[in-house]
Parts: structure tokens; sequence; C-alpha cells
């Protein structure tokens, strides 16, 4: 009988009014076993409540230690096992019967081999010593002795006393009902303190001799699994499937031991065998997604298929459980094959199969509270799938409805308050991360996004003081120091992202080889116009799973655009003094470009569905200067903007169309696409790209003189961004355009200081405009810092410092 069985019996014995009270120290054992702690201290308090002379039996006192070492009372239950030893039933030498439930030796031992674990984990070795020496006096020269040779065993370990534990496990004979046990305890000793893997399989090959059973089998093929050797594990797992044929766990076993050997082949045939023989669905379950690794879509499907059209509505929980599997790696093949329609529709029949799961009366549910933490997670996967097309209030309900099933999950809170801050929603974001912070006072995420809120709320002063703090305690947690970075940059305090980056470096002088570190760094190079360290930094974190992503999508940015142009704009050469000198010229975009498409082609391709993929893979697309790339292009793009979710606008998108329709001399559409995202609520995950278009609606009114406007646009972009190189030169050019040179060259000089005094074009501006407000030894020292970065660089000597230098002789 299994505990299922044993399980059901005592609830009908329950049921009954007359039920013995020990039924109830039964059914707390059963749920103990099953790791349920809950419910098996329910069971205990039942039982107590019904006749208080259960504390009377030692079984009680036993149950009780476990759920308080359990839950890390170890005093507590040591206190426990000593009532329980101290108790009348449990001195008697003999089987004693009280009334239904009799106590038998085991049970004592049970106690005092918890009593000394007890002891043991408190390293009380001494006490552990004395209640050994109390148990073997009371059992000598009986067969139950040999359970405390396995307690010794584990002192010896404890003291380092390798050789002595294995001495004392080998004297257990083979005829012992703890041989297996400590041949085990032998095995895992050679492995884990001797690092000897022989021995190791030795110990479960003389098990397996002395008992010739699938059992034993199976544990010899787990031991050569787990010391990397599945070619043995095979060979014995067959061995075990022919002494008993109808084990499918076994027979999964040994197609997972194939796949382990990278016999792709021999498993895909082996699975197909096992199905036509009748074996479970978690064979059909194994064979599809081994397919699907292999990237065997179409047979992936038809194994599918095959199985969710034999049985197209399921009544028994077993067959709706293998159809949710079922319909969830349908939509991941989907997903991958770019179909987002039939992804989101086969994933949504998932979920309405697991919502009639947990529907149902909990006596037909063999585990609840994991059936509810599956519905939770295909929540969260649909939710994923809907903000990917920008639906917003499907995705915000999908994930509500996973936190009702599983309110207790971080991740998916996580996900939702990120959301929410995505969308603006500052009030919903921070009521969801309290809730966070209340399961979880130090978590970072919430953190983070708490400062964040800060920030977006206008209170940049608090965010900045909430990301010190947190710096000051973890100076090289990089998710602070990116945001603080991005943060002081914006705040126009360039000096205090520097001393960030130093401060982590103090701390951890092997920052430099951490891809956090380096992504920071990065991050601050390419702020202020560095994109060759940028990239270098950048580089270093680009195989890392964590900052690798977000990192190379940074690579491609400046591979695209590596001198911070405004992409489509400075018609009529308006914003740049040296047409015939510039960096980026057709050979240097057409070699960002291909680099750029290589970096791309790096990132998991999801075709169709990954929204910043996507948008990234236009505007590589856009960069070609192919006329017919741009239009195929700008088709994208309003494509992607028109599938939105009508509530929402697409940043990106309507940037991308922007661009295109100005490199295909439309103004007036590109402008009107502009105009869309004026009254666009500005937040952090759309920031650059809401610069991006800002700035490229401000170069439009320059060219059309249209400076008020212009001017206007570029107080809202250093609102946002206090550091904006590009915002103060067009403000100076604006000046400039205007003959008011003194404050021509104060926006240049601002942007000269952001750029590190490092970027020539700027250096040229704000030296042209100290010739022009007579400022001549400022201008030629600038003239001299630019010649000595770029020592060809066009025409500063001749047409500025000379002149300078005329200037002063006369």
């Amino acid at each position: 009988m299994n505990f299922t069985e044993a399980k059901q019996l005592l609830e009908c014995c329950i049921d009954r009014n007359d039920a013995p009270p020990e039924a109830h120290l039964l059914m707390a054992q059963i749920h103990f076993h099953g790791n349920n702690y809950e419910e098996a201290g329910k069971c205990l308090d039942i039982g107590l409540s019904n006749n208080f002379k259960v504390r009377e039996h030692p079984l009680y006192h036993l149950i009780r230690a476990k759920l308080q070492k359990n839950s890390k009372q170890i005093a507590a239950s040591i206190q426990t096992l000593q009532k329980a030893i101290e108790l009348p039933s449990f001195k008697a030498n003999e089987s004693r019967k009280r009334e239904n439930l009799e106590v038998i030796d085991a049970d004592r031992i049970a106690i005092y081999l918890e009593l000394m674990d007890s002891y043991q984990q408190l390293g009380q070795l001494a006490e552990v010593d004395e209640v050994m020496r109390e148990a073997r006096k009371r059992w000598t020269d009986k067969t139950e002795q040999q359970q405390f040779v396995l307690m010794e065993a584990n002192l010896k370990l404890q003291r380092k006393d390798i050789n002595g534990a294995l001495e004392k496990l080998t004297t257990i004979p083979t005829t012992d009902a703890n041989y297996q046990i400590a041949r085990i305890k032998m095995a895992e000793i050679y492995l884990n303190e001797k690092k000897d893997k022989r021995k190791f399989a030795l110990c479960f090959k003389e098990i397996a001799q002395n008992n010739p059973s699938p059992m034993a089998y199976v544990l010899l093929g787990d031991a050569y699994m787990s010391i990397q050797e599945p070619a043995q594990a095979i060979e014995v797992y067959e061995t075990a499937l022919k002494m008993n044929p109808k084990d499918d766990v076994l027979a999964e076993k040994i197609g997972q031991a194939y796949v382990q050997c990278h016999f792709y082949t021999k498993a895909i045939n082996y699975y197909e065998a096992a199905l036509k023989s009748g074996r479970k669905p978690v064979m059909r379950m194994r064979l599809a997604e081994l397919l699907f690794q292999l990237e065997y879509y179409e047979k992936c499907e038809k194994v599918l298929r095959q199985a969710l059209d034999s049985d197209q509505n399921p009544i028994d929980i077993s067959g709706m459980s293998d159809h949710v599997s079922y319909w969830s790696l349908l939509s991941k093949l989907h997903f991958e094959n770019g179909n987002w329609k039939e992804a989101t529709t086969t994933l949504e029949r998932a979920r309405e199969i697991q919502l009639s799961i947990i529907s149902k009366p909990p006596s037909e549910v063999a585990n609840l509270i994991d059936e509810k933490k599956l519905a939770a997670k295909i929540c969260c996967q649909l939710a994923e799938l809907h903000w990917n097309r920008r639906d917003a209030n499907k995705a915000i309900e999908l994930y509500q409805e996973a936190i009702f099933f599983n309110n207790t999950d971080i991740k998916i809170m996580t996900a939702l308050a990120n959301l929410y801050l995505s969308l603006g929603k500052l009030d919903a974001c921070n009521t969801q991360c309290q809730l966070i912070l209340n399961i979880d006072r130090n978590n970072n995420d919430a953190t983070l996004m708490m400062a964040d809120l800060l920030y977006q709320s206008n209170e940049a002063g608090k965010a900045t003081i909430h990301f010190t703090q947190l710096l000051n305690r973890n100076p090289n947690q990089y998710h602070a120091l990116a945001r603080c970075i991005e943060l002081s940059w914006r705040r126009g305090n360039v000096e205090q992202a520097e001393k960030y980056l130093r401060n982590a470096l103090n701390m951890n002088p092997r920052a430099t080889l951490d891809a956090g570190f380096n992504y920071c760094k990065g991050l601050n190079e390419w702020y202020t116009g560095d994109p060759n360290a940028a990239l270098q930094a950048f580089n270093r974190a680009r195989r890392d799973l964590e900052w690798g992503e977000r990192a190379t999508y940074n690579m491609i940015e400046i591979c695209l655009n590596p001198d911070n142009e405004i992409i489509g704009g400075g018609g009529g050469g308006t914003i740049d003094y040296n047409q015939d000198c510039k960096t980026n010229n057709g050979n240097d975009r057409e070699m960002g470009t291909k680099t750029a498409e290589g970096f791309l082609k790096e990132l998991q391709n999801r075709p169709g569905l990954d929204y910043k993929y996507r948008l990234m893979e236009n505007f590589i697309l856009l960069m070609s200067g192919n006329r017919a790339n741009v239009q195929q292009s700008l088709t994208n793009f309003l494509s992607m903007a028109e599938t939105e979710n009508s509530g929402m606008i697409s940043v990106g998108a309507l940037l991308g169309s922007a661009r295109a329709y100005l490199m295909l001399k439309q103004i007036p559409k590109a402008k009107a696409q502009l105009k869309r995202i004026l009254g666009h609520t500005w937040t952090l995950e759309d920031a650059d790209n809401l610069e991006k278009c800002w700035l490229l609606l401000v170069d439009i009114y320059i060219n059309q003189g249209k400076h008020d406007q212009a001017s206007d646009i570029l107080r809202t972009v250093l609102q946002h961004n206090a550091s904006s190189i590009k915002a103060f030169e067009y403000k100076g050019y604006i000046c400039e355009r205007e003959q008011k040179w003194d404050e021509a060259a104060a926006n240049y000089e601002v942007a000269w200081r952001l750029s590190k005094c490092r970027n020539p074009t700027i250096g040229y501006k704000l030296a042209y405009n100290y010739l022009k407000c007579r400022k001549l030894f400022d201008c030629i020292e600038i003239c001299h810092r630019v010649l000595e970065l770029y020592p060809n660089y066009p025409r500063i000597k001749r047409e500025i410092m000379d002149k300078a230098r005329a200037n002063i002789r006369t």
C-alpha cells in the first residue's frame, strides 16, 4: 500500500465520528513525508483537541519535533524529544498497545536518532555521545543496534574522521536491513570527501550484486549519471528495464541518458519506439521537447498534434495536465517560428485547461498549490506575449491573475511593477513595490524601482540620495550603479558618475573583470562622447548572461551612429560646419552597418516577436543608405506603429519612420510623425528615443527658421537631460544664427565640457565663436586641443587659429 492509498483510508476513517485520535497521528506522518508541513501540524492539533491522551504517545512528540526542526527551531525540537523519552510508554521495554496504536521499538529508535541529529546540528557532540551510549546500552546484542552505526559514522564524519566513518559503515553486514543505506553513505563519502569516482560507483555495484533488483540497478544507473558516465548508465538501466518492463520512469531515464550522451538520433528512435509500445504521455513530452531543442519544429508539432487530436477534451486530471504541457510547448514552437497569433492562441488554450484543473474539488487535485503556481507561470508567459505587442491592458490583467494564483512570487510582482513603471503609472508601481518590500525588505529590484519612481516624479534629489545610500552599502551593486550613472548624467552631474565608478573600483580592484562594471563604464564613456572606449567596455560585457544583451544593443547603436549625429537631420548643412570632414563617411557607415548586423545575429532571434530586436533590425536596414532598404524599413516601422495597442504610442517605431521619411526627403510627413511625440509622457524606458525624436524635430524647425519652436523643445530636452550635448550644440547654433556670439560660445562651452573636451566638431564651433566674441586666447587654446587630438583636422588652423593670432598682433 502506498501513501496515497493509506491517506484515502485514513480520510474515510477520520470522517467517521468514532475515529481514534491516533488516526490523526498517522495522517500527520503521511503529510510530513509528503513535505506538507502545515497540514501535518494541523493534524496534530486536531488529534490533540479530540483527545489529550494523544500526548502520551511518543509518536506525537516525534512528529512535533520534526516539524520544529524543519522550521529551524532546533532547541525546541530537543526539548520535545526529551519529553518523549520521559514518557512511561517510551521507557517500557516491550511493545505496548495503547488503545489503537501501539508503541514499537522503531518509534523509540527514531526518537533517539532524531535527538542525536538535533544535537549534532547545534554542534553539541558531547550530548550526542551521551545519547548514543544510552541507546546502545538499551539495544545491546539486538538487531536494532545497527541503526546507530549510521549515526556514529555521521559523528565521525563531522569530526573529519573520514576513514573512521568508512570503517564503521563497512561493519554493517549484507544481511542487515541498513546495508543499502550504509553503502549509499559510503558512496557519498568516497565522492564528496575522497573524490574517488571509481569507489563511488563500486558501492552501488555491491548493492546491485547483493540484491539484483530493478531498484538496485536504477541506483547504480543514477550513480553513473551523476559522475558523467551515461553510456554505462544506459546499459544498467536497460538491465533494470528487462526485469521490470512496465516501469515508465525507468524508460524515461534511458531516453535522458541517450540525450546526455548526445546520441540524439538514438534518443528520438527510443522515444518513438516507447510511444508505439504504449508508454505514458511523459515519453511523448520528452520526445517533443528533444525535437524542439534540436529545432525539428515540424516533427515536434506533428508529435504534439497527434496527442491533442486523439483526445481533444480530456476529463481526468492526468490527461488535462498532459494537454497543458502539450499546448505550452506548442506555443513556444510558434513563438520561435515568429507566429505571434498562434503562440498566443495555443498558450491561451493551455491556460484555460489549467484553470479547469484548479477549479476542481481539492480532493481530486493531488497538489493544488503546485497547480496554481503553474497557472501563474502560464499567465506570466501570456502577459509577456501581449506586452511584446504593447497591449498593456491585457498584460496587466494577466499579471494580476498570476499574482492571484501565486501572491508570494516576487518575480511576478516585479514584472508587474516594471510594466507599471514603463507606462508611467507611478502610483500603481509604488504600491506593487511596497508589496514586494513587505515580503523581502532587501529586494534590490524593488528598491531600485522606488528610486526610479522618485526620479520620474521630479524628485531627482531624493532619487539620487536613495541610489547613493545603496552604493554606499555596496559600491559593486552594478544595477544601482548603472542607474546612478544615468541619473547623474541626466541631472548634469557628470563628475558624480565618475566618482561612483572610482568607488566601485576602490572597493573591488578586480571589478574591471566584472561584466556589470564594464557595462557601467561603457555607459559613462558613451554618454561623454568616446564611442571607441565605450565599445571596448561593452565588448567585455557582451558574453555575459546578465549584461550581454543590453551591452550588445548599445554596441549596435554605437556602430550605427558613432558620432551621435542626428540621423536624417542636418539638411542644408544647418548643424555641420565641415561637410567634407565627416568621420562617418560612406565607407565607415557601410562598415558600421555590417558590424551592427553581426552583433544583432548574436542575439536570440525571435522573428516578428521581440519588439526591441525588430526595432534594431529596421534601424540597421535604414542606415544601409540604400533607397529600397530605407523604403522597406519605413514600411516596417509604420506596420509596427499600427499593430501596437491603440492606447499607446510606440516611440521607437515613430522615430524610425520619421528618420526614413527624412532620408526620402518627405519632410512634412516626418514632421507630422514627430509632432505626435510632443505630448507623450516621459518615462525612463522611452527616455532615449524621446530625446532623439525631440532633437530631430528641433533640427527640422531650425532648417525652417522656426527658432522659437526649436528653443521650446530644447528646454524640454534639457529638463529631462541636463547633459544633452546635442541640445547645447543646437542652442549654440541658434544663438550663432542670431549673431549672439557670447551666448553661442557659452552653450558650446557646456557641450565641450560634457564631451570631456574631445569632440572636434564642437571644439571647432566653440573656437569659431570665441573668435567672433574676441576671446582670442581661449580660441587659440581650444584650437590647440583639437589639433592635439586630431592633427589633420581641416580648416581650424587656417580659418580660426591663424586669424586669432593675427588679431592679437593687431
